[in-house]
């Protein structure tokens, strides 16, 4: 029964809850350690590649993302599986953090913190396996999931090349977008092979 309710999900959100309970009463020191600044996490401080994307920089940056994740991923697990949805979940974190860091520098002492790469993989999961499906984004449109992940893309985009949101890594969530969509397109493969009973792909979690 827990299973059906998205239990991932759910150890996911307690998670980023906790996690910025203790940014709270710990203050900046530890929002720095568990955050990823690239000139640091190259010098050996290697947690934060998956530590980052527990921490946030705020109330509202927390209970953005954690809704979004909410919606979006009881599904997402559904579908996948929650296997193949948690290793999906992080490796759009990866992702996320990889690309910002590639089109950005390496060398950057600006700390990146946040649930949103990962979050955005989700939507792209979500949005790729059910394109047709009708979501809201700001400010209260309706539109197909495909539809809304083209917008979504194009923004974070656009807004990553002219700087158009200063303290926002938009690059971090493109990182996230695009590895949702490879993420569907093994797993729709995957799917595919099965159906059609020729020799089975292999995910390496399973």
């Amino acid at each position: 029964m827990f299973e059906k309710f998205g239990r991932v999900t759910i150890i996911l959100l307690l998670a980023n809850f906790a996690m910025f309970t203790l940014q709270l009463l710990w203050g900046d020191w530890f929002t720095e350690l568990f955050s990823l600044t690239p000139s640091v996490f190259f010098q050996g401080a290697y947690w934060q590649m998956f530590t980052y994307m527990f921490m946030h920089g705020g109330i509202m940056h927390i209970f953005l993302n954690m809704f979004v994740l909410l919606i979006f991923g009881m599904r997402v697990e559904e579908t996948l599986g929650w296997k193949k949805y948690i290793v999906m979940y992080i490796l759009a974190g990866l992702g996320s953090a990889w690309l910002y860091m590639l089109l950005t520098g390496f060398n950057s002492a600006v700390i990146m913190l946040g649930a949103s790469g990962a979050v955005f993989g989700v939507l792209a999961t979500y949005a790729f396996v059910y394109p047709k499906d009708i979501i809201w984004i700001f400010p209260g449109i309706p539109m197909p999931a495909i539809a809304a992940i083209v917008v979504f893309t194009v923004i974070e985009l656009f807004s990553g090349i002219f700087g158009l949101e200063p303290g926002i890594a938009n690059f971090g969530h493109l990182g996230g977008i695009i590895v949702g969509f490879i993420f569907v397109l093994i797993y729709k493969y995957d799917k595919k092979r099965k159906k059609k009973g020729g020799e089975e792909f292999k995910f390496v979690w399973e």
